[in-house]
């Protein structure tokens, strides 16, 4: 089988309310790689999950969808500083990836959570490079990064408990998942 059917397999077991370790057994050496069918069935986002945690998927959306604004608002900033035309053209480009996090979070794609995850961590460090003319500023906004980084991590593990930071949880050479 291929990738698309190997995931329509995952995802029909899965919906049936077959265990998760008994879909990975089931379908293991079908023609994908075990860390493939692994991060399939991780990334399945289950049902009951997201209505438990219906009101932490909404401030997550409200979050993202704050995102937008503010990219919309520096991304203008910044691009106006050359001419309106490339701050139309800054804004229009972090509109569309602050847009992209709003898609995949509201369709509870796990790959959003790790993209909004690493891309938060590797920006860290730039939020520090005015501290020494803005102390207190530069440390609230770093600290508002760290707990949104913190919160969209505690929110995909209540949604995907079943990765580690981007990968599916292996213990002792064997995935494992939750049942």
């Amino acid at each position: 089988m291929n990738r698309k059917e190997i995931k329509a397999q995952v995802v029909q077991l899965l919906s049936d309310g077959v265990a998760k370790s008994e879909v990975f057994t089931r379908l293991t050496g079908q023609g994908v790689k075990d860390r493939l069918l692994a991060y399939f069935i991780a990334a399945h986002a289950d049902p009951e999950r997201c209505r438990t945690n219906r009101g932490h998927l909404i401030v997550v959306r409200v979050i993202a969808w704050l995102q937008v604004l503010v990219g919309l608002l520096a991304g203008y900033a910044v691009g106006s500083e050359i001419s309106a035309v490339a701050g139309l053209i800054v804004a229009a480009i972090a509109v569309a990836i602050s847009l992209l996090f709003v898609w995949g979070f509201t369709k509870n794609n796990v790959g959003a959570y790790n993209a909004y995850l690493i891309l938060a961590i590797t920006q860290l460090p730039r939020q520090f490079t005015d501290f020494a003319e803005h102390p207190e500023s530069t440390l609230i906004g770093c600290l508002i990064g760290v707990g949104l980084f913190a919160y969209i991590w505690y929110v995909r593990t209540r949604i995907f408990p079943d990765f580690n930071f981007i990968a599916p949880k292996k213990l002792n050479g064997k995935y494992v998942f939750s049942e």
